[in-house]
């Protein structure tokens, strides 16, 4: 009897000893996790699909592009999931390979649902508001993580965890809720229970929360950004990463495709900091860098009535009206036919967050957004 139980307890040695050889600790593993801007909602131009060899996803969804839940694969964009398009997690694992020591491996793991609010990332309080969804498009993406997004964050990163080392938490989103003091408490908690449910290291793991896009770049969420940036104010070792000239797409929501790269760039510099690592600008991008500023020579007024119609009075002749999701879909155009003045049925559309981006005649933009 006590040598079967001596062969059991050096079987479990072993075991163990095998587990922690394979954890490459030169394998960085990073959690990425939000809304839109997580997923990304940029077009992936030619440049995007060009990827270092050791920059790798673990897939959270499947798809007929090869992707499996729980395999690795190179991290070419989309990175989220099937669908989805540029985000700054792609230039985040490039800009860490550039400065992280020689032999270091990037591995991400991104899980995103478009427009959602942070309680779907709550484990203790989520499956009310994911259950009483109404949302087709939100449900689509919600039944590919099995309805539960955080544990389907959590499952991954287990997994990634036998090769590799977790080293920080990525977190953008906030254009839904990020207005007050409850959306801090949130986002911490949630940080606290992976920190829990993955046996992290309470201060060698940060958690890196981006800002939206800004106001002087005409951002129709900005004002969730003090909330973003105070959050510092509160909590250990949370950071928060700048949306400095990270410019936003026509709808002044989601990010250019240039936007999600200096975003992501962003983000990594933050960590590099923190790391004690160079993460200084390179200087070919200080001699390139562009200053971007928006001024609204085009504007948009607008009213609601009691019947729900919306009435649109511009500065300038308007081209058209996109009428974009908080997921970056675009649900409806209309043809405006160079008219000043717009009447548009709002009983036709969905009862959720919309943004409004009217087009002038010369190509300009100008956005409105309508909040239930």
């Amino acid at each position: 009897m006590k040598t079967t139980k001596r062969l059991f307890l050096l079987v479990i040695a072993l075991m163990s000893m095998s587990t922690m050889q394979a954890q490459d600790p030169n394998f960085w593993i990073f959690l990425c996790f939000g809304q839109s801007n997580m997923a990304g909602c940029a077009p992936i131009e030619a440049q995007d699909s060009i990827i270092p060899e050791d920059f790798l996803s673990l897939s959270a969804t499947n798809g007929t592009d090869g992707r499996q839940v729980g395999k690795w694969r190179k991290a070419l964009p989309p990175i989220c999931r099937q669908g989805t398009k540029l985000s700054p997690v792609d230039y985040f694992g490039r800009e860490i390979l550039e400065k992280a020591p020689e032999g270091t491996r990037v591995g991400v793991i991104s899980v995103a649902v478009e427009g959602c609010p942070i309680t779907f990332f709550d484990k203790d309080a989520c499956a009310e508001p994911i259950a009483k969804e109404e949302r087709d498009w939100m449900n689509n993406i919600l039944n590919e993580y099995d309805r539960n997004p955080y544990q389907r964050l959590v499952d991954m990163a287990r997994i990634a965890q036998r090769e590799g080392v977790i080293k920080g938490i990525l977190l953008h989103q906030g254009e839904t809720d990020a207005y007050n003091a409850e959306w801090q408490k949130r986002v911490y908690k949630i940080y606290k229970d992976l920190q829990e449910d993955l046996k992290l290291d309470t201060f060698s793991v940060p958690l890196l929360v981006g800002e939206v896009a800004r106001a002087e770049y005409a951002g129709v969420c900005a004002h969730a950004n003090p909330t973003i940036d105070d959050i510092v104010n509160h909590y250990h070792n949370v950071y928060v990463v700048s949306a400095e000239g990270c410019a936003p797409g026509d709808d002044h929501v989601h990010f250019s495709s240039e936007g999600y790269r200096q975003l992501g760039r962003n983000y990594a510099q933050v960590f590099l900091r923190r790391m004690g690592l160079d993460a200084a600008p390179r200087k070919t991008e200080v001699a390139t860098k562009k200053i971007v500023t928006y001024v609204q020579a085009f504007s948009v007024g607008a009213d609601i009535n009691l019947d729900r119609m919306m009435t649109a009075d511009a500065n300038e002749p308007m081209e058209k009206v996109d009428i974009v999701s908080f997921s970056g879909q675009t649900i409806k155009t209309i043809d405006a036919g160079g008219a000043k003045t717009l009447l548009i049925d709002l009983k036709q559309l969905p009862r959720e967050s919309l943004i409004f981006v009217f087009k002038s005649k010369g190509g300009d933009t100008s956005t409105i957004k309508l909040e239930y």
